[in-house]
């Protein structure tokens, strides 16, 4: 997303790959797995996380990855997947804890100050735009709050992984071995069996629809839902009712029109500087400041010695030789005590002795260029946009406040809350807990979704808790209506059942074909048709899925040429032709190309090393902090 996940690119492999690990320490199920209201389905530290919290993760991680199809969103592994997240997250922390890796505030602002996106909304007064930050941060669903905690919380990870990582080293000579084998590429000829060329030879009958109905209920169930109704209130809404004059207006200008400077103001200085630092003894400070007060008595004699008195005793060897000239400077460049004294002085003045953790400074101040300010007229409509959102915001705090307390308040209707605020109440019908595309945008925060439908909704018909949803919007609502999960009849849901009964029986049909004309082309392989050859690796997969590609990669080289058949994840038949080895670089390439990609391939075998002994190390980290997982992977391990 920012710079910073690119810079730590390694470590972030390690925290969000989570299925490139799968050691778990696995144990047996306790009383508590049975008793309690929520189960424990893992402990990290001596600390659980239950069913409850589990669930609840996942829903959000689902919510965040809408693109991905529903089936892969709650599959078994995806689920496993939230949980190996939330433990190694735990993990982390746990180590972070107790080896106290504390991230102090400066280093998040050094390290946010580091990210171009964000540096670059600085305006030329070095302030931070905050409503554009926030409305960056928006753009990935995030707010300033949750982004800086996660930003301190890789930081802090970058220590507990950093030491692993820095130390992590592969010789020459390994990776190119290495590279051989993982990015050995492979000859290859295709024919795909696709389930739709065999949807018109199913039968299709009224019996057999009723089987598969029968067979696969669990498919057809409609999901407990709620109809809604709600309100919004955000910033958007506010701003069209502000209202400000044209002399309100060119009061904040002259108030602020600092911070609209297409270039600020810069300073021009020189000074003369006798060493001092706390390894002094306070006798060698106190002989410092005599020295300097000397040489200071000696410049306002005669300001016109200032240069020559820098070159023959200042004690800055930067600036020495230059007469201890400084150049240009805007506000904030310098050590605090030096740029006060710099931004508060006149024109050819000379300042007192001015006291820094590197010593004691005489300053002259030889020239000002002025910031560059616009005119009123201008900068006119973005000083009353940042006027209005500036009030606009005042007046979103204050309705917020009163959204929460009317909705707490006279919990059973939206109306007063609607009229006191002037919202207009809306309306949504099916909303389902675990399908946030079915809710309207303003509904599609998990823990709006969960306060929906939680019993003093679904049941007392109460209105929810306000919720900050972010960007600058509260949503309350209320359940008018709850539907709870029902089976669907066969007649409802009747087209539905057809069309997979269709897909399944394709499929089949599909599988059967292949199989019988891979074990005749394995009898006669003249008799085989297939497409052009192509040339596949584990960089390029040519389509492929993993499972494939995995053994058209293994299949031994002493037995080639060989032809192998799969089910594909989408019902689909492949069947692969492995004819050759092909060479790792093509040999025609020119010879710098190929030095190109040989380092490159070199340099991916060292990252995959390092995070191989990340995974290592983690491994380590969950053995120390007794890690449990208490509900079986589904993919084995």
């Amino acid at each position: 997303m920012f710079e910073f996940i690119r810079k730590h690119l390694t470590v972030v492999m390690i925290i969000f790959f989570p299925l490139v690990i799968f050691a778990f320490v696995f144990v047996g199920v306790d009383t508590s797995f049975l008793t309690q209201r929520s189960p424990v389905v893992a402990r990290v530290a001596g600390q659980d996380i239950t069913q409850a919290d589990w669930d609840f993760a996942h829903r959000q991680w689902a919510d965040r990855n809408r693109n991905i199809p529903v089936q892969q969103l709650d599959s078994p592994t995806a689920r496993y997947g939230t949980l190996e997240r939330m433990v190694r997250d735990q993990v982390i922390n746990a180590a972070i804890r107790d080896r106290h890796y504390l991230v102090s505030d400066a280093q998040l602002a050094r390290e946010l100050q580091n990210q171009p996106e964000i540096a670059a909304l600085r305006g030329a007064d070095g302030r931070l735009d905050i409503e554009a930050y926030r409305a960056l941060l928006a753009q990935s669903g995030l707010s300033p709050e949750s982004y800086e905690a996660n930003v301190r919380y890789q930081l802090a990870t970058q220590q507990v992984l950093g030491v692993v990582q820095e130390a992590s080293l592969t010789t020459p000579r390994l990776a190119r071995n290495a590279a051989g084998s993982v990015f050995q590429r492979r000859d290859v000829q295709l024919a795909h069996l696709q389930p739709a060329d065999y949807a018109d030879k199913v039968e299709v009958t009224p019996a057999a629809l009723q089987d598969y109905y029968q067979a696969h209920l669990a498919l057809f169930q409609q999901p407990e839902q709620v109809d809604v109704e709600y309100v919004v209130l955000d910033l958007d809404s506010i701003m069209p009712s502000i209202q400000i004059s044209e002399d309100e207006l060119r009061q904040y200008y002259e108030s602020n029109k600092g911070g609209y400077a297409r270039a600020p103001e810069q300073r021009r200085a020189s000074h003369i500087l006798i060493n001092s630092d706390a390894s002094m003894s306070e006798s060698e400070r106190e002989a410092a400041r005599a020295k300097a007060e000397s040489l200071l008595a000696q410049v306002r004699e005669n300001p016109a010695r200032f240069a020559e008195l820098a070159r023959a005793e200042s004690e800055d060897p930067g600036t020495r030789d230059n007469g201890g000239d400084l150049g240009f400077m805007g506000r904030g460049e310098m050590v605090s005590a030096f740029d006060d004294a710099v931004f508060n002085m006149s024109k050819g003045a000379i300042s007192n002795l001015v006291a820094t953790e590197y010593g004691f400074h005489i300053i002259e101040l030889t020239d000002i260029k002025p910031a560059d300010i616009p005119s009123f007229e201008e900068v006119h409509e973005r000083l009353e946009q940042d006027v209005k959102r500036n009030l606009a915001n005042t007046q979103f705090i204050e309705a917020a406040d009163q959204l929460r307390n009317l909705a707490h308040e006279q919990p059973d209707s939206l109306e007063p809350l609607a009229g006191a605020l002037g919202l207009q109440i809306q309306s949504a019908k099916a909303v389902e807990r675990d399908n946030a595309a079915s809710a309207p945008e303003a509904l599609r925060n998990p823990a709006v979704l969960d306060a929906l439908f939680s019993s003093r909704a679904t049941q007392e018909k109460l209105n929810i808790d306000a919720v900050d949803t972010g960007s600058s919007q509260v949503v309350t609502a209320r359940v008018s209506e709850f539907h709870p999960a029902r089976q669907q009849s066969f007649e409802e849901v009747q087209p539905q059942v057809e069309a997979q009964f269709r897909a399944q029986e394709s499929a089949k049909l599909a599988q059967a074909d292949g199989e019988a004309k891979l074990k005749a082309w394995q009898a006669s392989p003249d008799d085989a048709q297939l497409a052009e050859s192509v040339t596949v690796s584990r960089v390029n997969p040519q389509g492929l899925d993993e499972t494939s590609l995995r053994q058209v990669m293994a299949t031994p080289t002493d037995a080639l040429p060989q032809f192998l058949g799969f089910v594909q994840f989408d019902g689909s038949y492949l069947i692969v032709k492995v004819t050759a080895i092909a060479p790792l670089e093509n040999p025609d390439m020119p010879a710098q190309e190929q030095a190109r990609l040989t380092s490159a391939y070199e340099q991916q075998i060292a990252q995959m090393q390092a995070v191989a002994e990340l995974e290592a190390y983690y491994e380590v980290l969950k053995q120390q902090y007794k890690v449990q997982i208490r509900v079986p992977n589904p993919i084995g391990g």
